[in-house]
């Protein structure tokens, strides 16, 4: 089958064939870590750009060929198009997920999908028309008229991607996020310059293994994530709290501009919860915490983290002792308000304490401090 293909070709498809494997093996690799939603956007971002890959090489295979169908060339290039247009959609929602802590909603969803749709349904109809392509009698392949638009609005939808990642890197004040959002936004914008180098100069053969390069390095990014969260409540863990109180303390000028402070919560009454309701609702507990530390910690300078246990850190900037506590309270009101929607009452008490220069020599004993407060207003409560 492969005697009639050039030297070009044959290297074309061994490019293409090894991407695959790479991304294959990747794929493998994450099925076997913990399981979350992030992780499986990542699985099925890996399984689109297989998809993409394979459809390309098994085009340069049939393409002009008697021997096989015409119709099976109408396939791939239905497959490549309709995938084409779908990766960057796959990619937009790892990246909304990822950067963002939350999943696109059914009406997102539902707008963005819009492209994949209007893809396929050109694709399929152009074995009778020909709009975006067509196959001759002699089994090849032509572009049609609205082939260059399918490519343009594939490219758009994969630059958005990175537009997006950049957006957060510029909006948040998130220092963390804000280097996590400008490494994806670099590594997203490569499959847009190789599908732009492809498209001018449809000789060259780069988009796979810039693509490939991208996974690679996402996928990296993203198991450097599993070494510093929390695997349940997907929030940063004790190692990767510390790390972020040391840069705290040695970007001196941030820290001097504005005050740091550290709250240190537990949930009220966990045990009775667990004992009451079972360990899977006590997990759930802790995600609800989760969401709420991470969603008001989202809007301004601030880094939350479970540290074990029922046990959360919040490290954050504030103009004053006043701004401090009312952030402070905001977060016990907002883990309160939840209660409306359980079966039982969910609170957290918080202490919360600033931090000062010397507690860079120290900063278990700052965790401490914070923990001290903690206890003391759980001792006011009782004497209340």
């Amino acid at each position: 089958m492969l005697l009639d293909l050039t030297a070009g070709q044959i290297h074309y498809i061994e490019l293409n064939l090894l991407c695959i494997i790479t991304l294959l093996m990747l794929a493998r690799k994450l099925r076997l870590a913990n399981k979350s939603i992030e992780q499986s956007y990542l699985i099925a971002l890996l399984a689109g750009e297989s998809a993409l890959f394979l459809s390309d090489m098994l085009w340069e295979i049939i393409d002009g060929k008697m021997i096989y169908p015409v119709w099976a060339n109408y396939a791939v290039n239905i497959m490549y198009f309709t995938v084409l247009t779908a990766c960057p959609y796959l990619c937009l929602k790892y990246l909304y997920l990822s950067l963002g802590g939350k999943d696109l909603t059914r009406r997102q969803r539902y707008y963005l999908q819009i492209p994949i749709w209007v893809t396929l349904i050109l694709s399929v109809i152009s074995v009778k028309t020909g709009l975006v392509f067509y196959i001759t009698a002699n089994n090849h392949y032509g572009r049609g008229p609205l082939y260059l638009f399918i490519c343009v609005a594939s490219l758009v939808y994969t630059l958005a991607d990175s537009l997006y990642a950049l957006l957060v890197a510029i909006r948040t004040e998130q220092k963390y996020l804000r280097i996590k959002a400008l490494r994806l936004a670099g590594v997203m914008f490569l499959p847009a310059v190789g599908s732009a180098m492809e498209l001018v100069f449809p000789q060259l053969a780069v988009a796979c293994s810039f693509i490939t390069i991208t996974m690679v390095s996402v996928i990296f990014d993203f198991q450097q994530q599993q070494i510093t969260r929390d695997a349940l409540t997907q929030l940063s863990n004790r190692r990767d709290l510390m790390t972020h109180l040391e840069g705290r303390f040695a970007d001196r000028n941030r820290f001097l501009r504005r005050p740091v402070y550290v709250i240190y919560a537990d949930i009220d009454l966990f045990k009775q919860i667990n004992d009451a309701y079972g360990h899977l609702e006590g997990d759930h507990a802790l995600c609800y915490v989760a969401d709420v530390l991470r969603a008001a910690c989202g809007t301004r300078d601030a880094f939350p983290a479970r540290i074990g246990g029922d046990e959360f850190v919040v490290v954050f900037s504030a103009s004053n002792d006043q701004t401090a506590e009312s952030f402070r309270q905001n977060l016990k009101d907002a883990v309160q308000h939840i209660s409306e929607k359980l079966p039982y009452n969910l609170a957290i008490s918080a202490g919360m304490t600033r931090c000062t220069e010397q507690d860079q020599a120290d900063i278990p004993a700052l965790l401490s401090r914070a923990d001290e407060q903690l206890y003391q207003e759980k001792k006011n409560r009782k004497r209340g």
